[in-house]
Parts: structure tokens; sequence; C-alpha cells
């Protein structure tokens, strides 16, 4: 299946510097760095840590894979792990798949992982969705194959929003959850921007990031769109996901007994994966070659953003 993540948008065509630069630009609305700043440990690989901690939290784009294609010596470094004993989950930012579906993508990729050892954002949001009274009716940003009708809301209370969707029914609909950004351009976000000025309404993202490296491309993630509604029209924005304080909650309740600085985060991004970790009390590696940070000047980066990860290693 063609993937149709966009790859541009209104004449930009994302690059890690100009990503860095997006996540700059919303620092406000992200978790407040630590106050560390002492220079992360500089590692080949995670090997010379798997004795340090009790376990492994690992970012999936960037790290394991990127897009279809599993990054060289994931497998091995998560089976190797798993073989000492060590708790290994992933915690990733996809909600375009199901929860069970994304946990046998990396199944058939080759991971010993299921969905007890796989966190999802969209798994994140359904759990919300099942606790929270949510009335009125909805409308849900993503392809068909994501499957928006197996979310856990009352019968009749979610519209698709596809292609030809037009502003006289987004502006009846009483909130929005952007699942994917799969099929979404300038068109819809214009429509969308529209109706959100008309009356702000509440915007559920399931997916904070604002982009993911698929192959030596970076796709534009409802992150991006969702902060660019939320800035022309004041909407408000709830996120499921990193680095927001739910996901690594989440993480968090699956290692019990563990202290958090035992647990390493693993993520190629400084601005969820590293961020978020360390607003939860986690140790955290930055993973450089494969992701977000790809070909920039790492330790400049790092100044910039006031985000020291512990560690730092091109690959696991």
């Amino acid at each position: 299946m063609i993937d149709q993540h966009p790859t541009s948008f209104a004449g930009i065509q994302p690059t890690p510097a100009w990503a860095f630069e997006q996540y700059e630009s919303i620092r406000e609305r992200l978790p407040s760095a630590s106050a560390r700043q002492a220079q992360p440990r500089l590692v080949d690989s995670l090997a010379p840590l798997m004795s340090e901690f009790d376990a492994f939290v690992f970012d999936a784009f960037g790290v394991l894979n990127t897009g279809p294609s599993v990054i060289p010596g994931a497998l091995d470094r998560l089976a190797r792990l798993q073989a000492d004993n060590k708790t290994v989950l992933v915690l990733s930012n996809a909600a375009t798949a199901s929860h069970p579906a994304l946990a046998i993508k990396y199944q058939h990729m080759g991971f010993d992982l299921d969905e007890e050892t796989v966190i999802s954002s969209r798994w994140l949001l359904e759990q919300h969705l099942r606790q929270t009274p949510n009335p009125g009716i909805w409308g849900v940003i993503a392809p068909e194959k994501s499957q928006p009708e197996t979310l856990p809301l009352p019968n009749n209370s979610t519209r698709t929003v596809r292609a030809d969707v037009d502003e006289a029914t987004l502006d009846g609909l009483d909130g929005f959850i952007f699942l994917s950004s799969e099929g979404w351009n300038e068109t819809l976000q214009h429509r969308l921007t529209n109706s959100l000025t008309r009356r702000p309404r509440p915007v559920k993202v399931a997916n904070p990031d604002l982009v993911a490296p698929r192959g030596d491309l970076l796709t534009l993630e409802p992150g991006y769109f969702s902060h660019l509604a939320a800035t022309a029209t004041g909407a408000s924005l709830e996120f499921f996901g990193k680095p927001f304080a739910t996901a690594f909650e989440a993480a968090l309740a699956r290692l019990p007994g563990i202290d958090p600085a035992r647990v390493l985060m693993v993520g190629d991004t400084l601005h969820t994966d590293i961020l978020g970790g360390q607003a939860a009390g986690m140790s955290t590696l930055l993973v450089t070659r494969h992701g977000a940070l790809q070909g920039m000047d790492i330790q400049n980066c790092i100044r910039r953003s006031g985000i020291y990860p512990d560690f730092m290693t091109p690959s696991i």
C-alpha cells in the first residue's frame, strides 16, 4: 500500500533543520526542560548501557525503523536485551494504525513485541475516550484504513473527515480528532482553519509529532497541522503521546517497582523523546543517525534547545 503522508505543504518540504525550528517555535506548548546542562556521554551504541539500566523504552521511527524498513542492528539489540531479561517497551506516537495493527506491524518486522509491550499514542487516546465524556459529534481526520469507526465513542457520534468534506459539514461538528495526516493537504487545512475560526472547538491530537522520518524523507504529521490551526484560530489542543506526561506515565505503569532513573528512554528527537523522558524522571539516550536530527550539528541543537540527553549515540 502506497504511503500518503504529506512530504510537502504550502511550498515547504520539511528538513531536519526546518523541523528543529518548528519545535522551537512551539516550546511554550511543550513540557519544560530540566535544569540539567551537562554534556551527554557519547557511546558507540546501546551496548555499554545494557547493564546500567533495568528497563528500556524505545521510540520507533528513527530508532527501530524508518517507515517500513528496519534500521540495521535494531532487531538484534532488542533481542539481546530481552535475552538478558531486561524489560523492553516501545512508546510510539503512531496513530494511523489501530493499536493491535501496530503491534502486528512490528511482529512482521521481526520484533518480539505485542500489545502489552507497545504503547501507541492512539491507544492513549482510546483510553481517554473510554474514561472521559465526549458529547457531540466528532470529526475524525484519518484514512479509511485507520478504522476510525473503532474509536470508543457512542454510536453515530463520529464523522470521518475525507478529501471531499466541505466547510458546512465541518461547521456542524463539535470537535475534531486528528488521528493521521495521510491524505491531508492545503485545501483541507484551509477548510479546517476557516471552520475553527468561525467557531473554535477542541482538537484531540493522537500524534503530536511534527515530522516523522521515512527513509530519506520527513513526512508532516498531525502535530504540525494541529499547531498550525491552533496558532491561526486559538483552538484548544489536547495531545496524546510524547512529550506529554500521559505517555510516559503509561510506560512507567508497565514497569512497577522500577525507579524511573533506572529506565532508559531511547529516541531520536530532542523535543519529544528526550524532553518527555526527562520530565518523567527517566534517563535518556539520543540517537542521531537515522531520525529527525539526521545531518544536524547535534551539539548546537542541544545548546539551543536546552534539552540535554544523558547519553548520545549514532545508532542503537
